[in-house]
């Protein structure tokens, strides 16, 4: 190759690299309108949450020691509110990005239109390198299938699917609250209360609904008062998480616990069984273990559950719902 011809391909390839540089920084410039999502993080690195919709802010915070994700209190000197593993689950992964459905335009000359100024929903997401994604959820598109989006600091209108949109938004106004367990009323057969040698059982009756306490004769209950006694035990609160696993339940009263209630269910479906132990060293909370609950998994976790949250329950076994004064005696037929 003579000295003309190398001299020749140099500049050539001087003037390509020079033009592809130059498109490649004006590119970066500009949003990529053909990538596939919004944003993306790894689900491991998230940390936090910050979301604010229709004016109604709610953070949540994933424990440094524990990994258990929490609601935050505030700076109001509400307690922090461990999240409800059931409803929680997949949170982590569907936060670490959405797929766009639709690459809109480049620019928004008018947020309004989209629902965007202000946004109906803006959410922050924090990962462990200290840095934040934020991005705003708009008005749903015409055809009710997607919702209108776009990353805070960029200037391009996407949509995402109203599905995704819908989850993000119920984290904000309908917060995963710690629950021991959660089941459907109409699923359940009969509860059975143990406390010491005491038994008490309710049951229903086939056909008709009404629910007994059983004995001899069984005895009808108040429909009013029962029916507010047992939606207290179909999604039961929980306060604190105060450990992963249950070393010693002797320590807590749950070896020989205070209370224990069953609840059998129809078809064949996981029947609940959960143990009410001691009171917790400050009064306010007692001690509980989920033997059997509505998770798949088994749940090893140590609870701790309010005293004003536990008592109603625990006086389900000792003093039952008022009997309907004229059918007292009813028995089943």
């Amino acid at each position: 190759m003579n000295l003309r011809l190398s001299i020749l391909l140099v500049v050539v390839l001087l003037i390509f690299g020079g033009t592809f540089l130059i498109l490649q920084v004006t590119d970066n410039d500009r949003p990529d309108l053909r990538r596939p999502w919004l944003y993306r993080i790894d689900e491991g690195d998230i940390i936090a949450l910050e979301l604010i919709h229709e004016g109604e802010k709610i953070s949540y915070f994933r424990s440094p020691a524990s990994l258990d994700w929490y609601i935050s209190g505030g700076s109001n000197d509400k307690p922090d509110i461990p999240v409800f593993q059931q409803k929680w689950g997949g949170t982590p992964l569907l936060m670490s990005g959405p797929r766009v459905t639709r690459p809109l335009s480049d620019s928004i000359e008018d947020p309004s239109a989209f629902g965007l100024d202000p946004p109906e929903t803006a959410a922050t997401v924090f990962d462990r390198y200290g840095n934040t994604i934020e991005f705003h959820m708009g008005k749903p598109t015409p055809d009710n299938l997607n919702q209108y989006a776009r990353l805070v600091g960029e200037d391009a209108l996407f949509t995402v699917p109203i599905e995704w949109a819908q989850v993000v938004n119920r984290l904000a106004n309908d917060p995963p609250v710690g629950r021991l367990y959660e089941i459907d009323n109409h699923t359940v057969l009969a509860v059975q209360f143990f406390r010491g040698r005491e038994v008490t059982r309710y049951v229903i009756e086939d056909g008709t609904g009404r629910w007994f306490l059983d004995g001899d004769p069984p005895k009808l209950l108040d429909s009013g008062s029962w029916t507010e006694s047992l939606l207290q035990l179909m999604n039961p609160r929980m306060d604190l998480i105060l450990a992963h696993d249950i070393e010693d339940p002797a320590l807590y009263g749950l070896d020989k616990p205070d209370t224990v209630f069953v609840i059998i269910r129809r078809g064949g479906q996981q029947g609940i069984e959960v143990h009410i132990g001691d009171e917790t060293p400050d009064g306010k909370y007692r001690y509980v273990d989920v033997v059997v609950g509505s998770m798949l998994s088994e749940d090893t976790k140590l609870y701790g559950v309010l005293n004003s949250r536990i008592d109603p329950i625990i006086a389900m076994a000792t003093d039952p719902p008022v009997l309907a004064e004229k059918d007292g005696g009813t028995p089943l037929n």
